[in-house]
């Protein structure tokens, strides 16, 4: 066992919140195992991802590849808007990570869920904003640089005051600049950039498109799919030849924002088109998006909010 110095719990204490891992504590299943939450006699609160190693000959590598690539990226990265990870063990055939507990769960669970009414505009910017910061991070401060891979609403976790926690890297692969990073397809989909259906080179900006459409789906408040196929010329979602105005493909559970945060509003939507660009080469870094939404320096709106349109937005960039 290795255990952070200020994650001062043992392993025996886990078992003991959870019950020796008892169902009633388990908070959610994926691929590769189950989550369960245990709260300490400390009183911090834990997740806690168990992988069972023992189900198929098969998937025990997968899954020891997964965990110790996550255990990898985790142990060297710190920052606020990624998830924080006090330590791994194996015992009796499953491997164990313990991670902080992030109060809220999935963005997904908060975006389609009955918390979403409480996701104002600048409570949304919020979370793009602290994701593009932990992507650039990862990008532009770590050595070699990490490309998580597989950013969804489903692996960014919301605190109760929404800071973004992005979490599951259990696909994360290290870029190491004398490696051609020729790899296995990983992903979720509908998130995946489209060149990766062509080639398996990863590289940055696959993570820049992933979360141009997580950006996009959290303005919007759907996935925004049929509106980049539209884009890209691969379908035909707009009729009569009406354009597609901003107003229409916003989160109608939402007022339409006004004055300075229609402003901004305008602002994020252009730089997450930018991101899910088709050609990889057409969309900027992390770096320069993190930068882009802290500076705010956003223009004046050159028309009217409810007359803009998505196409003069992406730029008709393909």
């Amino acid at each position: 066992m290795i255990w952070e110095k200020e994650g001062k719990f043992t392993f025996r204490e886990i078992v003991k919140a959870t019950e020796d891992f008892n169902e009633k504590f388990c908070i959610g299943k994926g691929g590769f195992g189950s989550v369960y939450k245990a709260v300490l006699s400390s009183g911090l609160a834990i997740a806690v991802k168990l992988l069972n190693m023992t189900d198929s000959d098969d998937i025990p590598k997968l899954n020891r590849t997964s965990f110790e690539n996550e255990i990898k990226t985790l142990t060297e990265v710190r920052h606020r808007n990624i998830i924080k990870l006090y330590g791994f063990c194996s015992r009796r055939g499953c491997m164990y990570l313990v991670y902080e507990f992030v109060q809220r769960g999935s963005l997904t669970k908060v975006l389609y869920g009955l918390e979403s009414e409480e996701l104002g505009w600048e409570t949304r910017m919020k979370i793009v904003q602290g994701l593009a910061h932990a992507l650039a991070y990862l990008h532009h401060d770590c050595s070699p640089a990490i490309v998580h891979r597989d950013v969804s609403p489903n692996n960014v976790l919301l605190e109760w005051d929404f800071e973004p926690k992005l979490s599951d890297f259990g696909t994360a692969r290290l870029l190491s600049p004398d490696s051609s990073n020729w790899t296995n397809l990983a992903g979720s989909y509908g998130y995946m950039a489209p060149e990766l259906a062509q080639t398996l080179r990863v590289t940055d900006k696959s993570d820049v498109y992933s979360f141009g459409v997580v950006a996009l789906e959290v303005m919007m408040g759907r996935h925004p799919g049929e509106m980049l196929e539209s884009l890209s010329g691969s379908s035909r979602l707009l009729s009569n030849d009406k354009e597609l105005l901003l107003k229409d493909m916003l989160d109608q559970r939402l007022q339409a924002p006004e004055g300075e945060l229609a402003e901004a509003v305008v602002f994020m939507v252009t730089v997450s088109l930018m991101c899910a660009r088709t050609n990889p080469d057409r969309r900027p870094s992390m770096r320069f998006v993190a930068q882009e939404l802290s500076a705010r320096t956003q223009p004046y709106l050159a028309e009217p909010f409810a007359s803009i349109t998505i196409n003069k937005l992406s730029g008709y960039q393909k």
